[in-house]
């Protein structure tokens, strides 16, 4: 009797591994490593925005705001504003119109400014500062990503990015953008030119320089020192071409 042919071996069950070259096995386990590393370096150290100019950070004025934010949404308020007293005598006018966290947050920022008050500060900065009298301080949502802050000229009002209002942004960094927009409120009935403009970058690194360890500095700091690094004519040219009036 003739033996039976052996089974032919079921290839249908065969992994796609084992049926993989050991050499493109090799080389498929290394892309896969390799991205796996590039995404957790893009989430750790996502790339920056340096594609926008530094002089375009901040836009010119728009109206009677000292930055062109797009539409502006008021932070809701509550029926009842909280009420603290002043951090100090310089701002004793000054309004914080915000819930009561934000009050607590925005009184404590005022307190690292009130330092500066005393004087020994250059002369620029101690403008800005009495810039803030009378002004009252509000969080908003601003269209227009990335911008800080603005100050209605109409209200003397500095509206803050809701950003600010956050617990986990420590709050000397919120000074220098306040005072930025002091050095506007101060200079009330002129333009917002290009070199207002950069008198208010002035006063936002001297305020960084007085507030802040430089290695810890914020996007904000790190733009105004760079721009006001520059020659004044080439840092003035720069911000007329970014649609500030020379």
């Amino acid at each position: 009797m003739d033996e039976a042919p052996p089974p032919k071996p079921d290839n249908s069950k065969l992994r796609f591994i084992d049926a993989m070259p050991r050499p493109l096995l090799v080389v498929f386990a290394l892309a896969g490593v390799a991205a796996v590393v590039a995404a957790l370096v893009f989430i750790i150290h996502p790339p920056e925005s340096a594609t926008i100019p530094v002089q375009d950070r901040r836009p010119p004025p728009h109206g009677t705001l000292s930055h062109d934010v797009g539409r502006l949404v008021p932070a809701p308020l509550p029926s009842v504003l909280p009420s603290l007293p002043p951090a100090c005598s310089a701002f004793a006018s000054t309004v914080l119109k915000v819930g009561p966290a934000g009050a607590v947050r925005l009184r404590a920022v005022l307190a690292d400014v009130c330092r500066l008050s005393h004087g020994g500060v250059p002369a620029e900065l101690t403008t800005a500062i009495g810039g803030l009298k009378g002004a009252t301080l509000r969080f908003a949502a601003f269209q227009r990503a990335g911008v800080e802050s603005t100050a209605d000229f109409a209200t003397r009002t500095i509206w803050l990015n809701l950003k600010f209002s956050q617990s986990n942004l420590p709050i000397e960094e919120v000074a220098p953008v306040i005072v930025h927009e002091g050095w506007h409120l101060a200079h009330l009935n002129d333009a917002v030119t290009a070199e207002q403009e950069l008198g208010a970058r002035r006063v936002e690194v001297d305020t960084c320089r007085e507030l802040i360890s430089a290695d810890t500095w914020p996007r904000w700091c790190t733009d105004a020192r760079t721009l006001t690094d520059l020659p004044v004519a080439r840092a003035i040219a720069l911000l007329v071409s970014a649609g500030y009036r020379s």
